[in-house]
């Protein structure tokens, strides 16, 4: 099994992830203009176009951004660190998976702010709580990414966030829930009569359970 189908849910690069969508639904009104930084294949500035918003796409990676115009995104290369648009050129700029995998994370968060008009959202994978994966003998799959140079828990976006902007606030999302066989996490004398019940078909052969471990963190700072 390959790194990337530990956890995907079937998300691939040339699809936009639901949950993203609806978290710039939240905070965007249709015909807002987007940016799009790091927006790869165009997946979500396609999805958002189709939704009513307006969109342009930001990108160093010329392949990708080739798929992008074929889905009718507006495409521009350029290095996040230095955007070639005016001052509050957009309503809302989007970072989704981005600061993960950049060293410069400061300087881009900086050209962020000086081109939005109302919001900045930011999600990257979440790093909290993996003592309680560890106990369980798991890791984040994130840990095994050798593009990732950067790892956030919920402070470390805080902190990083506050150092440049004044209202922001980060939340953790999408909680995993694993299935399981319930003799293995259930007390020792309570595993026999589980056990007679599931061959009674009394009881069901996996249960769901959570860890209070969420994958990943939302970030929304305020421009205005």
């Amino acid at each position: 099994m390959r790194w990337d189908e530990i956890y995907t849910e079937g998300w691939t690069a040339d699809e936009a992830y639901q949950p993203f969508v609806e978290f710039v639904s939240e905070h965007a009104d249709p015909g807002n203009e987007i940016l799009d930084l790091g927006g790869g294949k165009g997946a979500y500035s396609s999805e958002l176009k189709r939704r009513g918003f307006k969109c342009v796409n930001v990108d160093i990676n010329n392949g990708y951004l080739s798929k992008s115009r074929a889905k009718g995104v507006d495409s521009c290369a350029m290095d996040a660190r230095f955007l070639g648009f005016k001052d509050k050129s957009f309503d809302i700029v989007l970072l989704f998976e981005v600061m993960e995998h950049i060293p410069h994370c400061d300087t881009v968060l900086e050209e962020a702010y000086r081109v939005a008009r109302k919001h900045i959202l930011i999600t990257v994978p979440n790093c909290n709580d993996y003592g309680k994966l560890k106990e369980q003998r798991l890791a984040f799959d994130h840990f095994l990414r050798t593009d990732h140079v950067n790892f956030f828990a919920k402070e470390d976006l805080e902190t990083l966030l506050s150092k440049h902007f004044n209202n922001f606030r980060v939340k953790e999302g999408e909680p995993i829930v694993f299935k399981a066989d319930p003799t293995l996490i259930v007390s020792r004398w309570l595993r026999r009569p589980i056990c007679i019940l599931m061959r009674q078909n009394l009881a069901r052969p996996a249960i769901r359970f959570g860890l209070g471990v969420n994958y990943r963190l939302y970030g929304i700072v305020d421009v205005t």
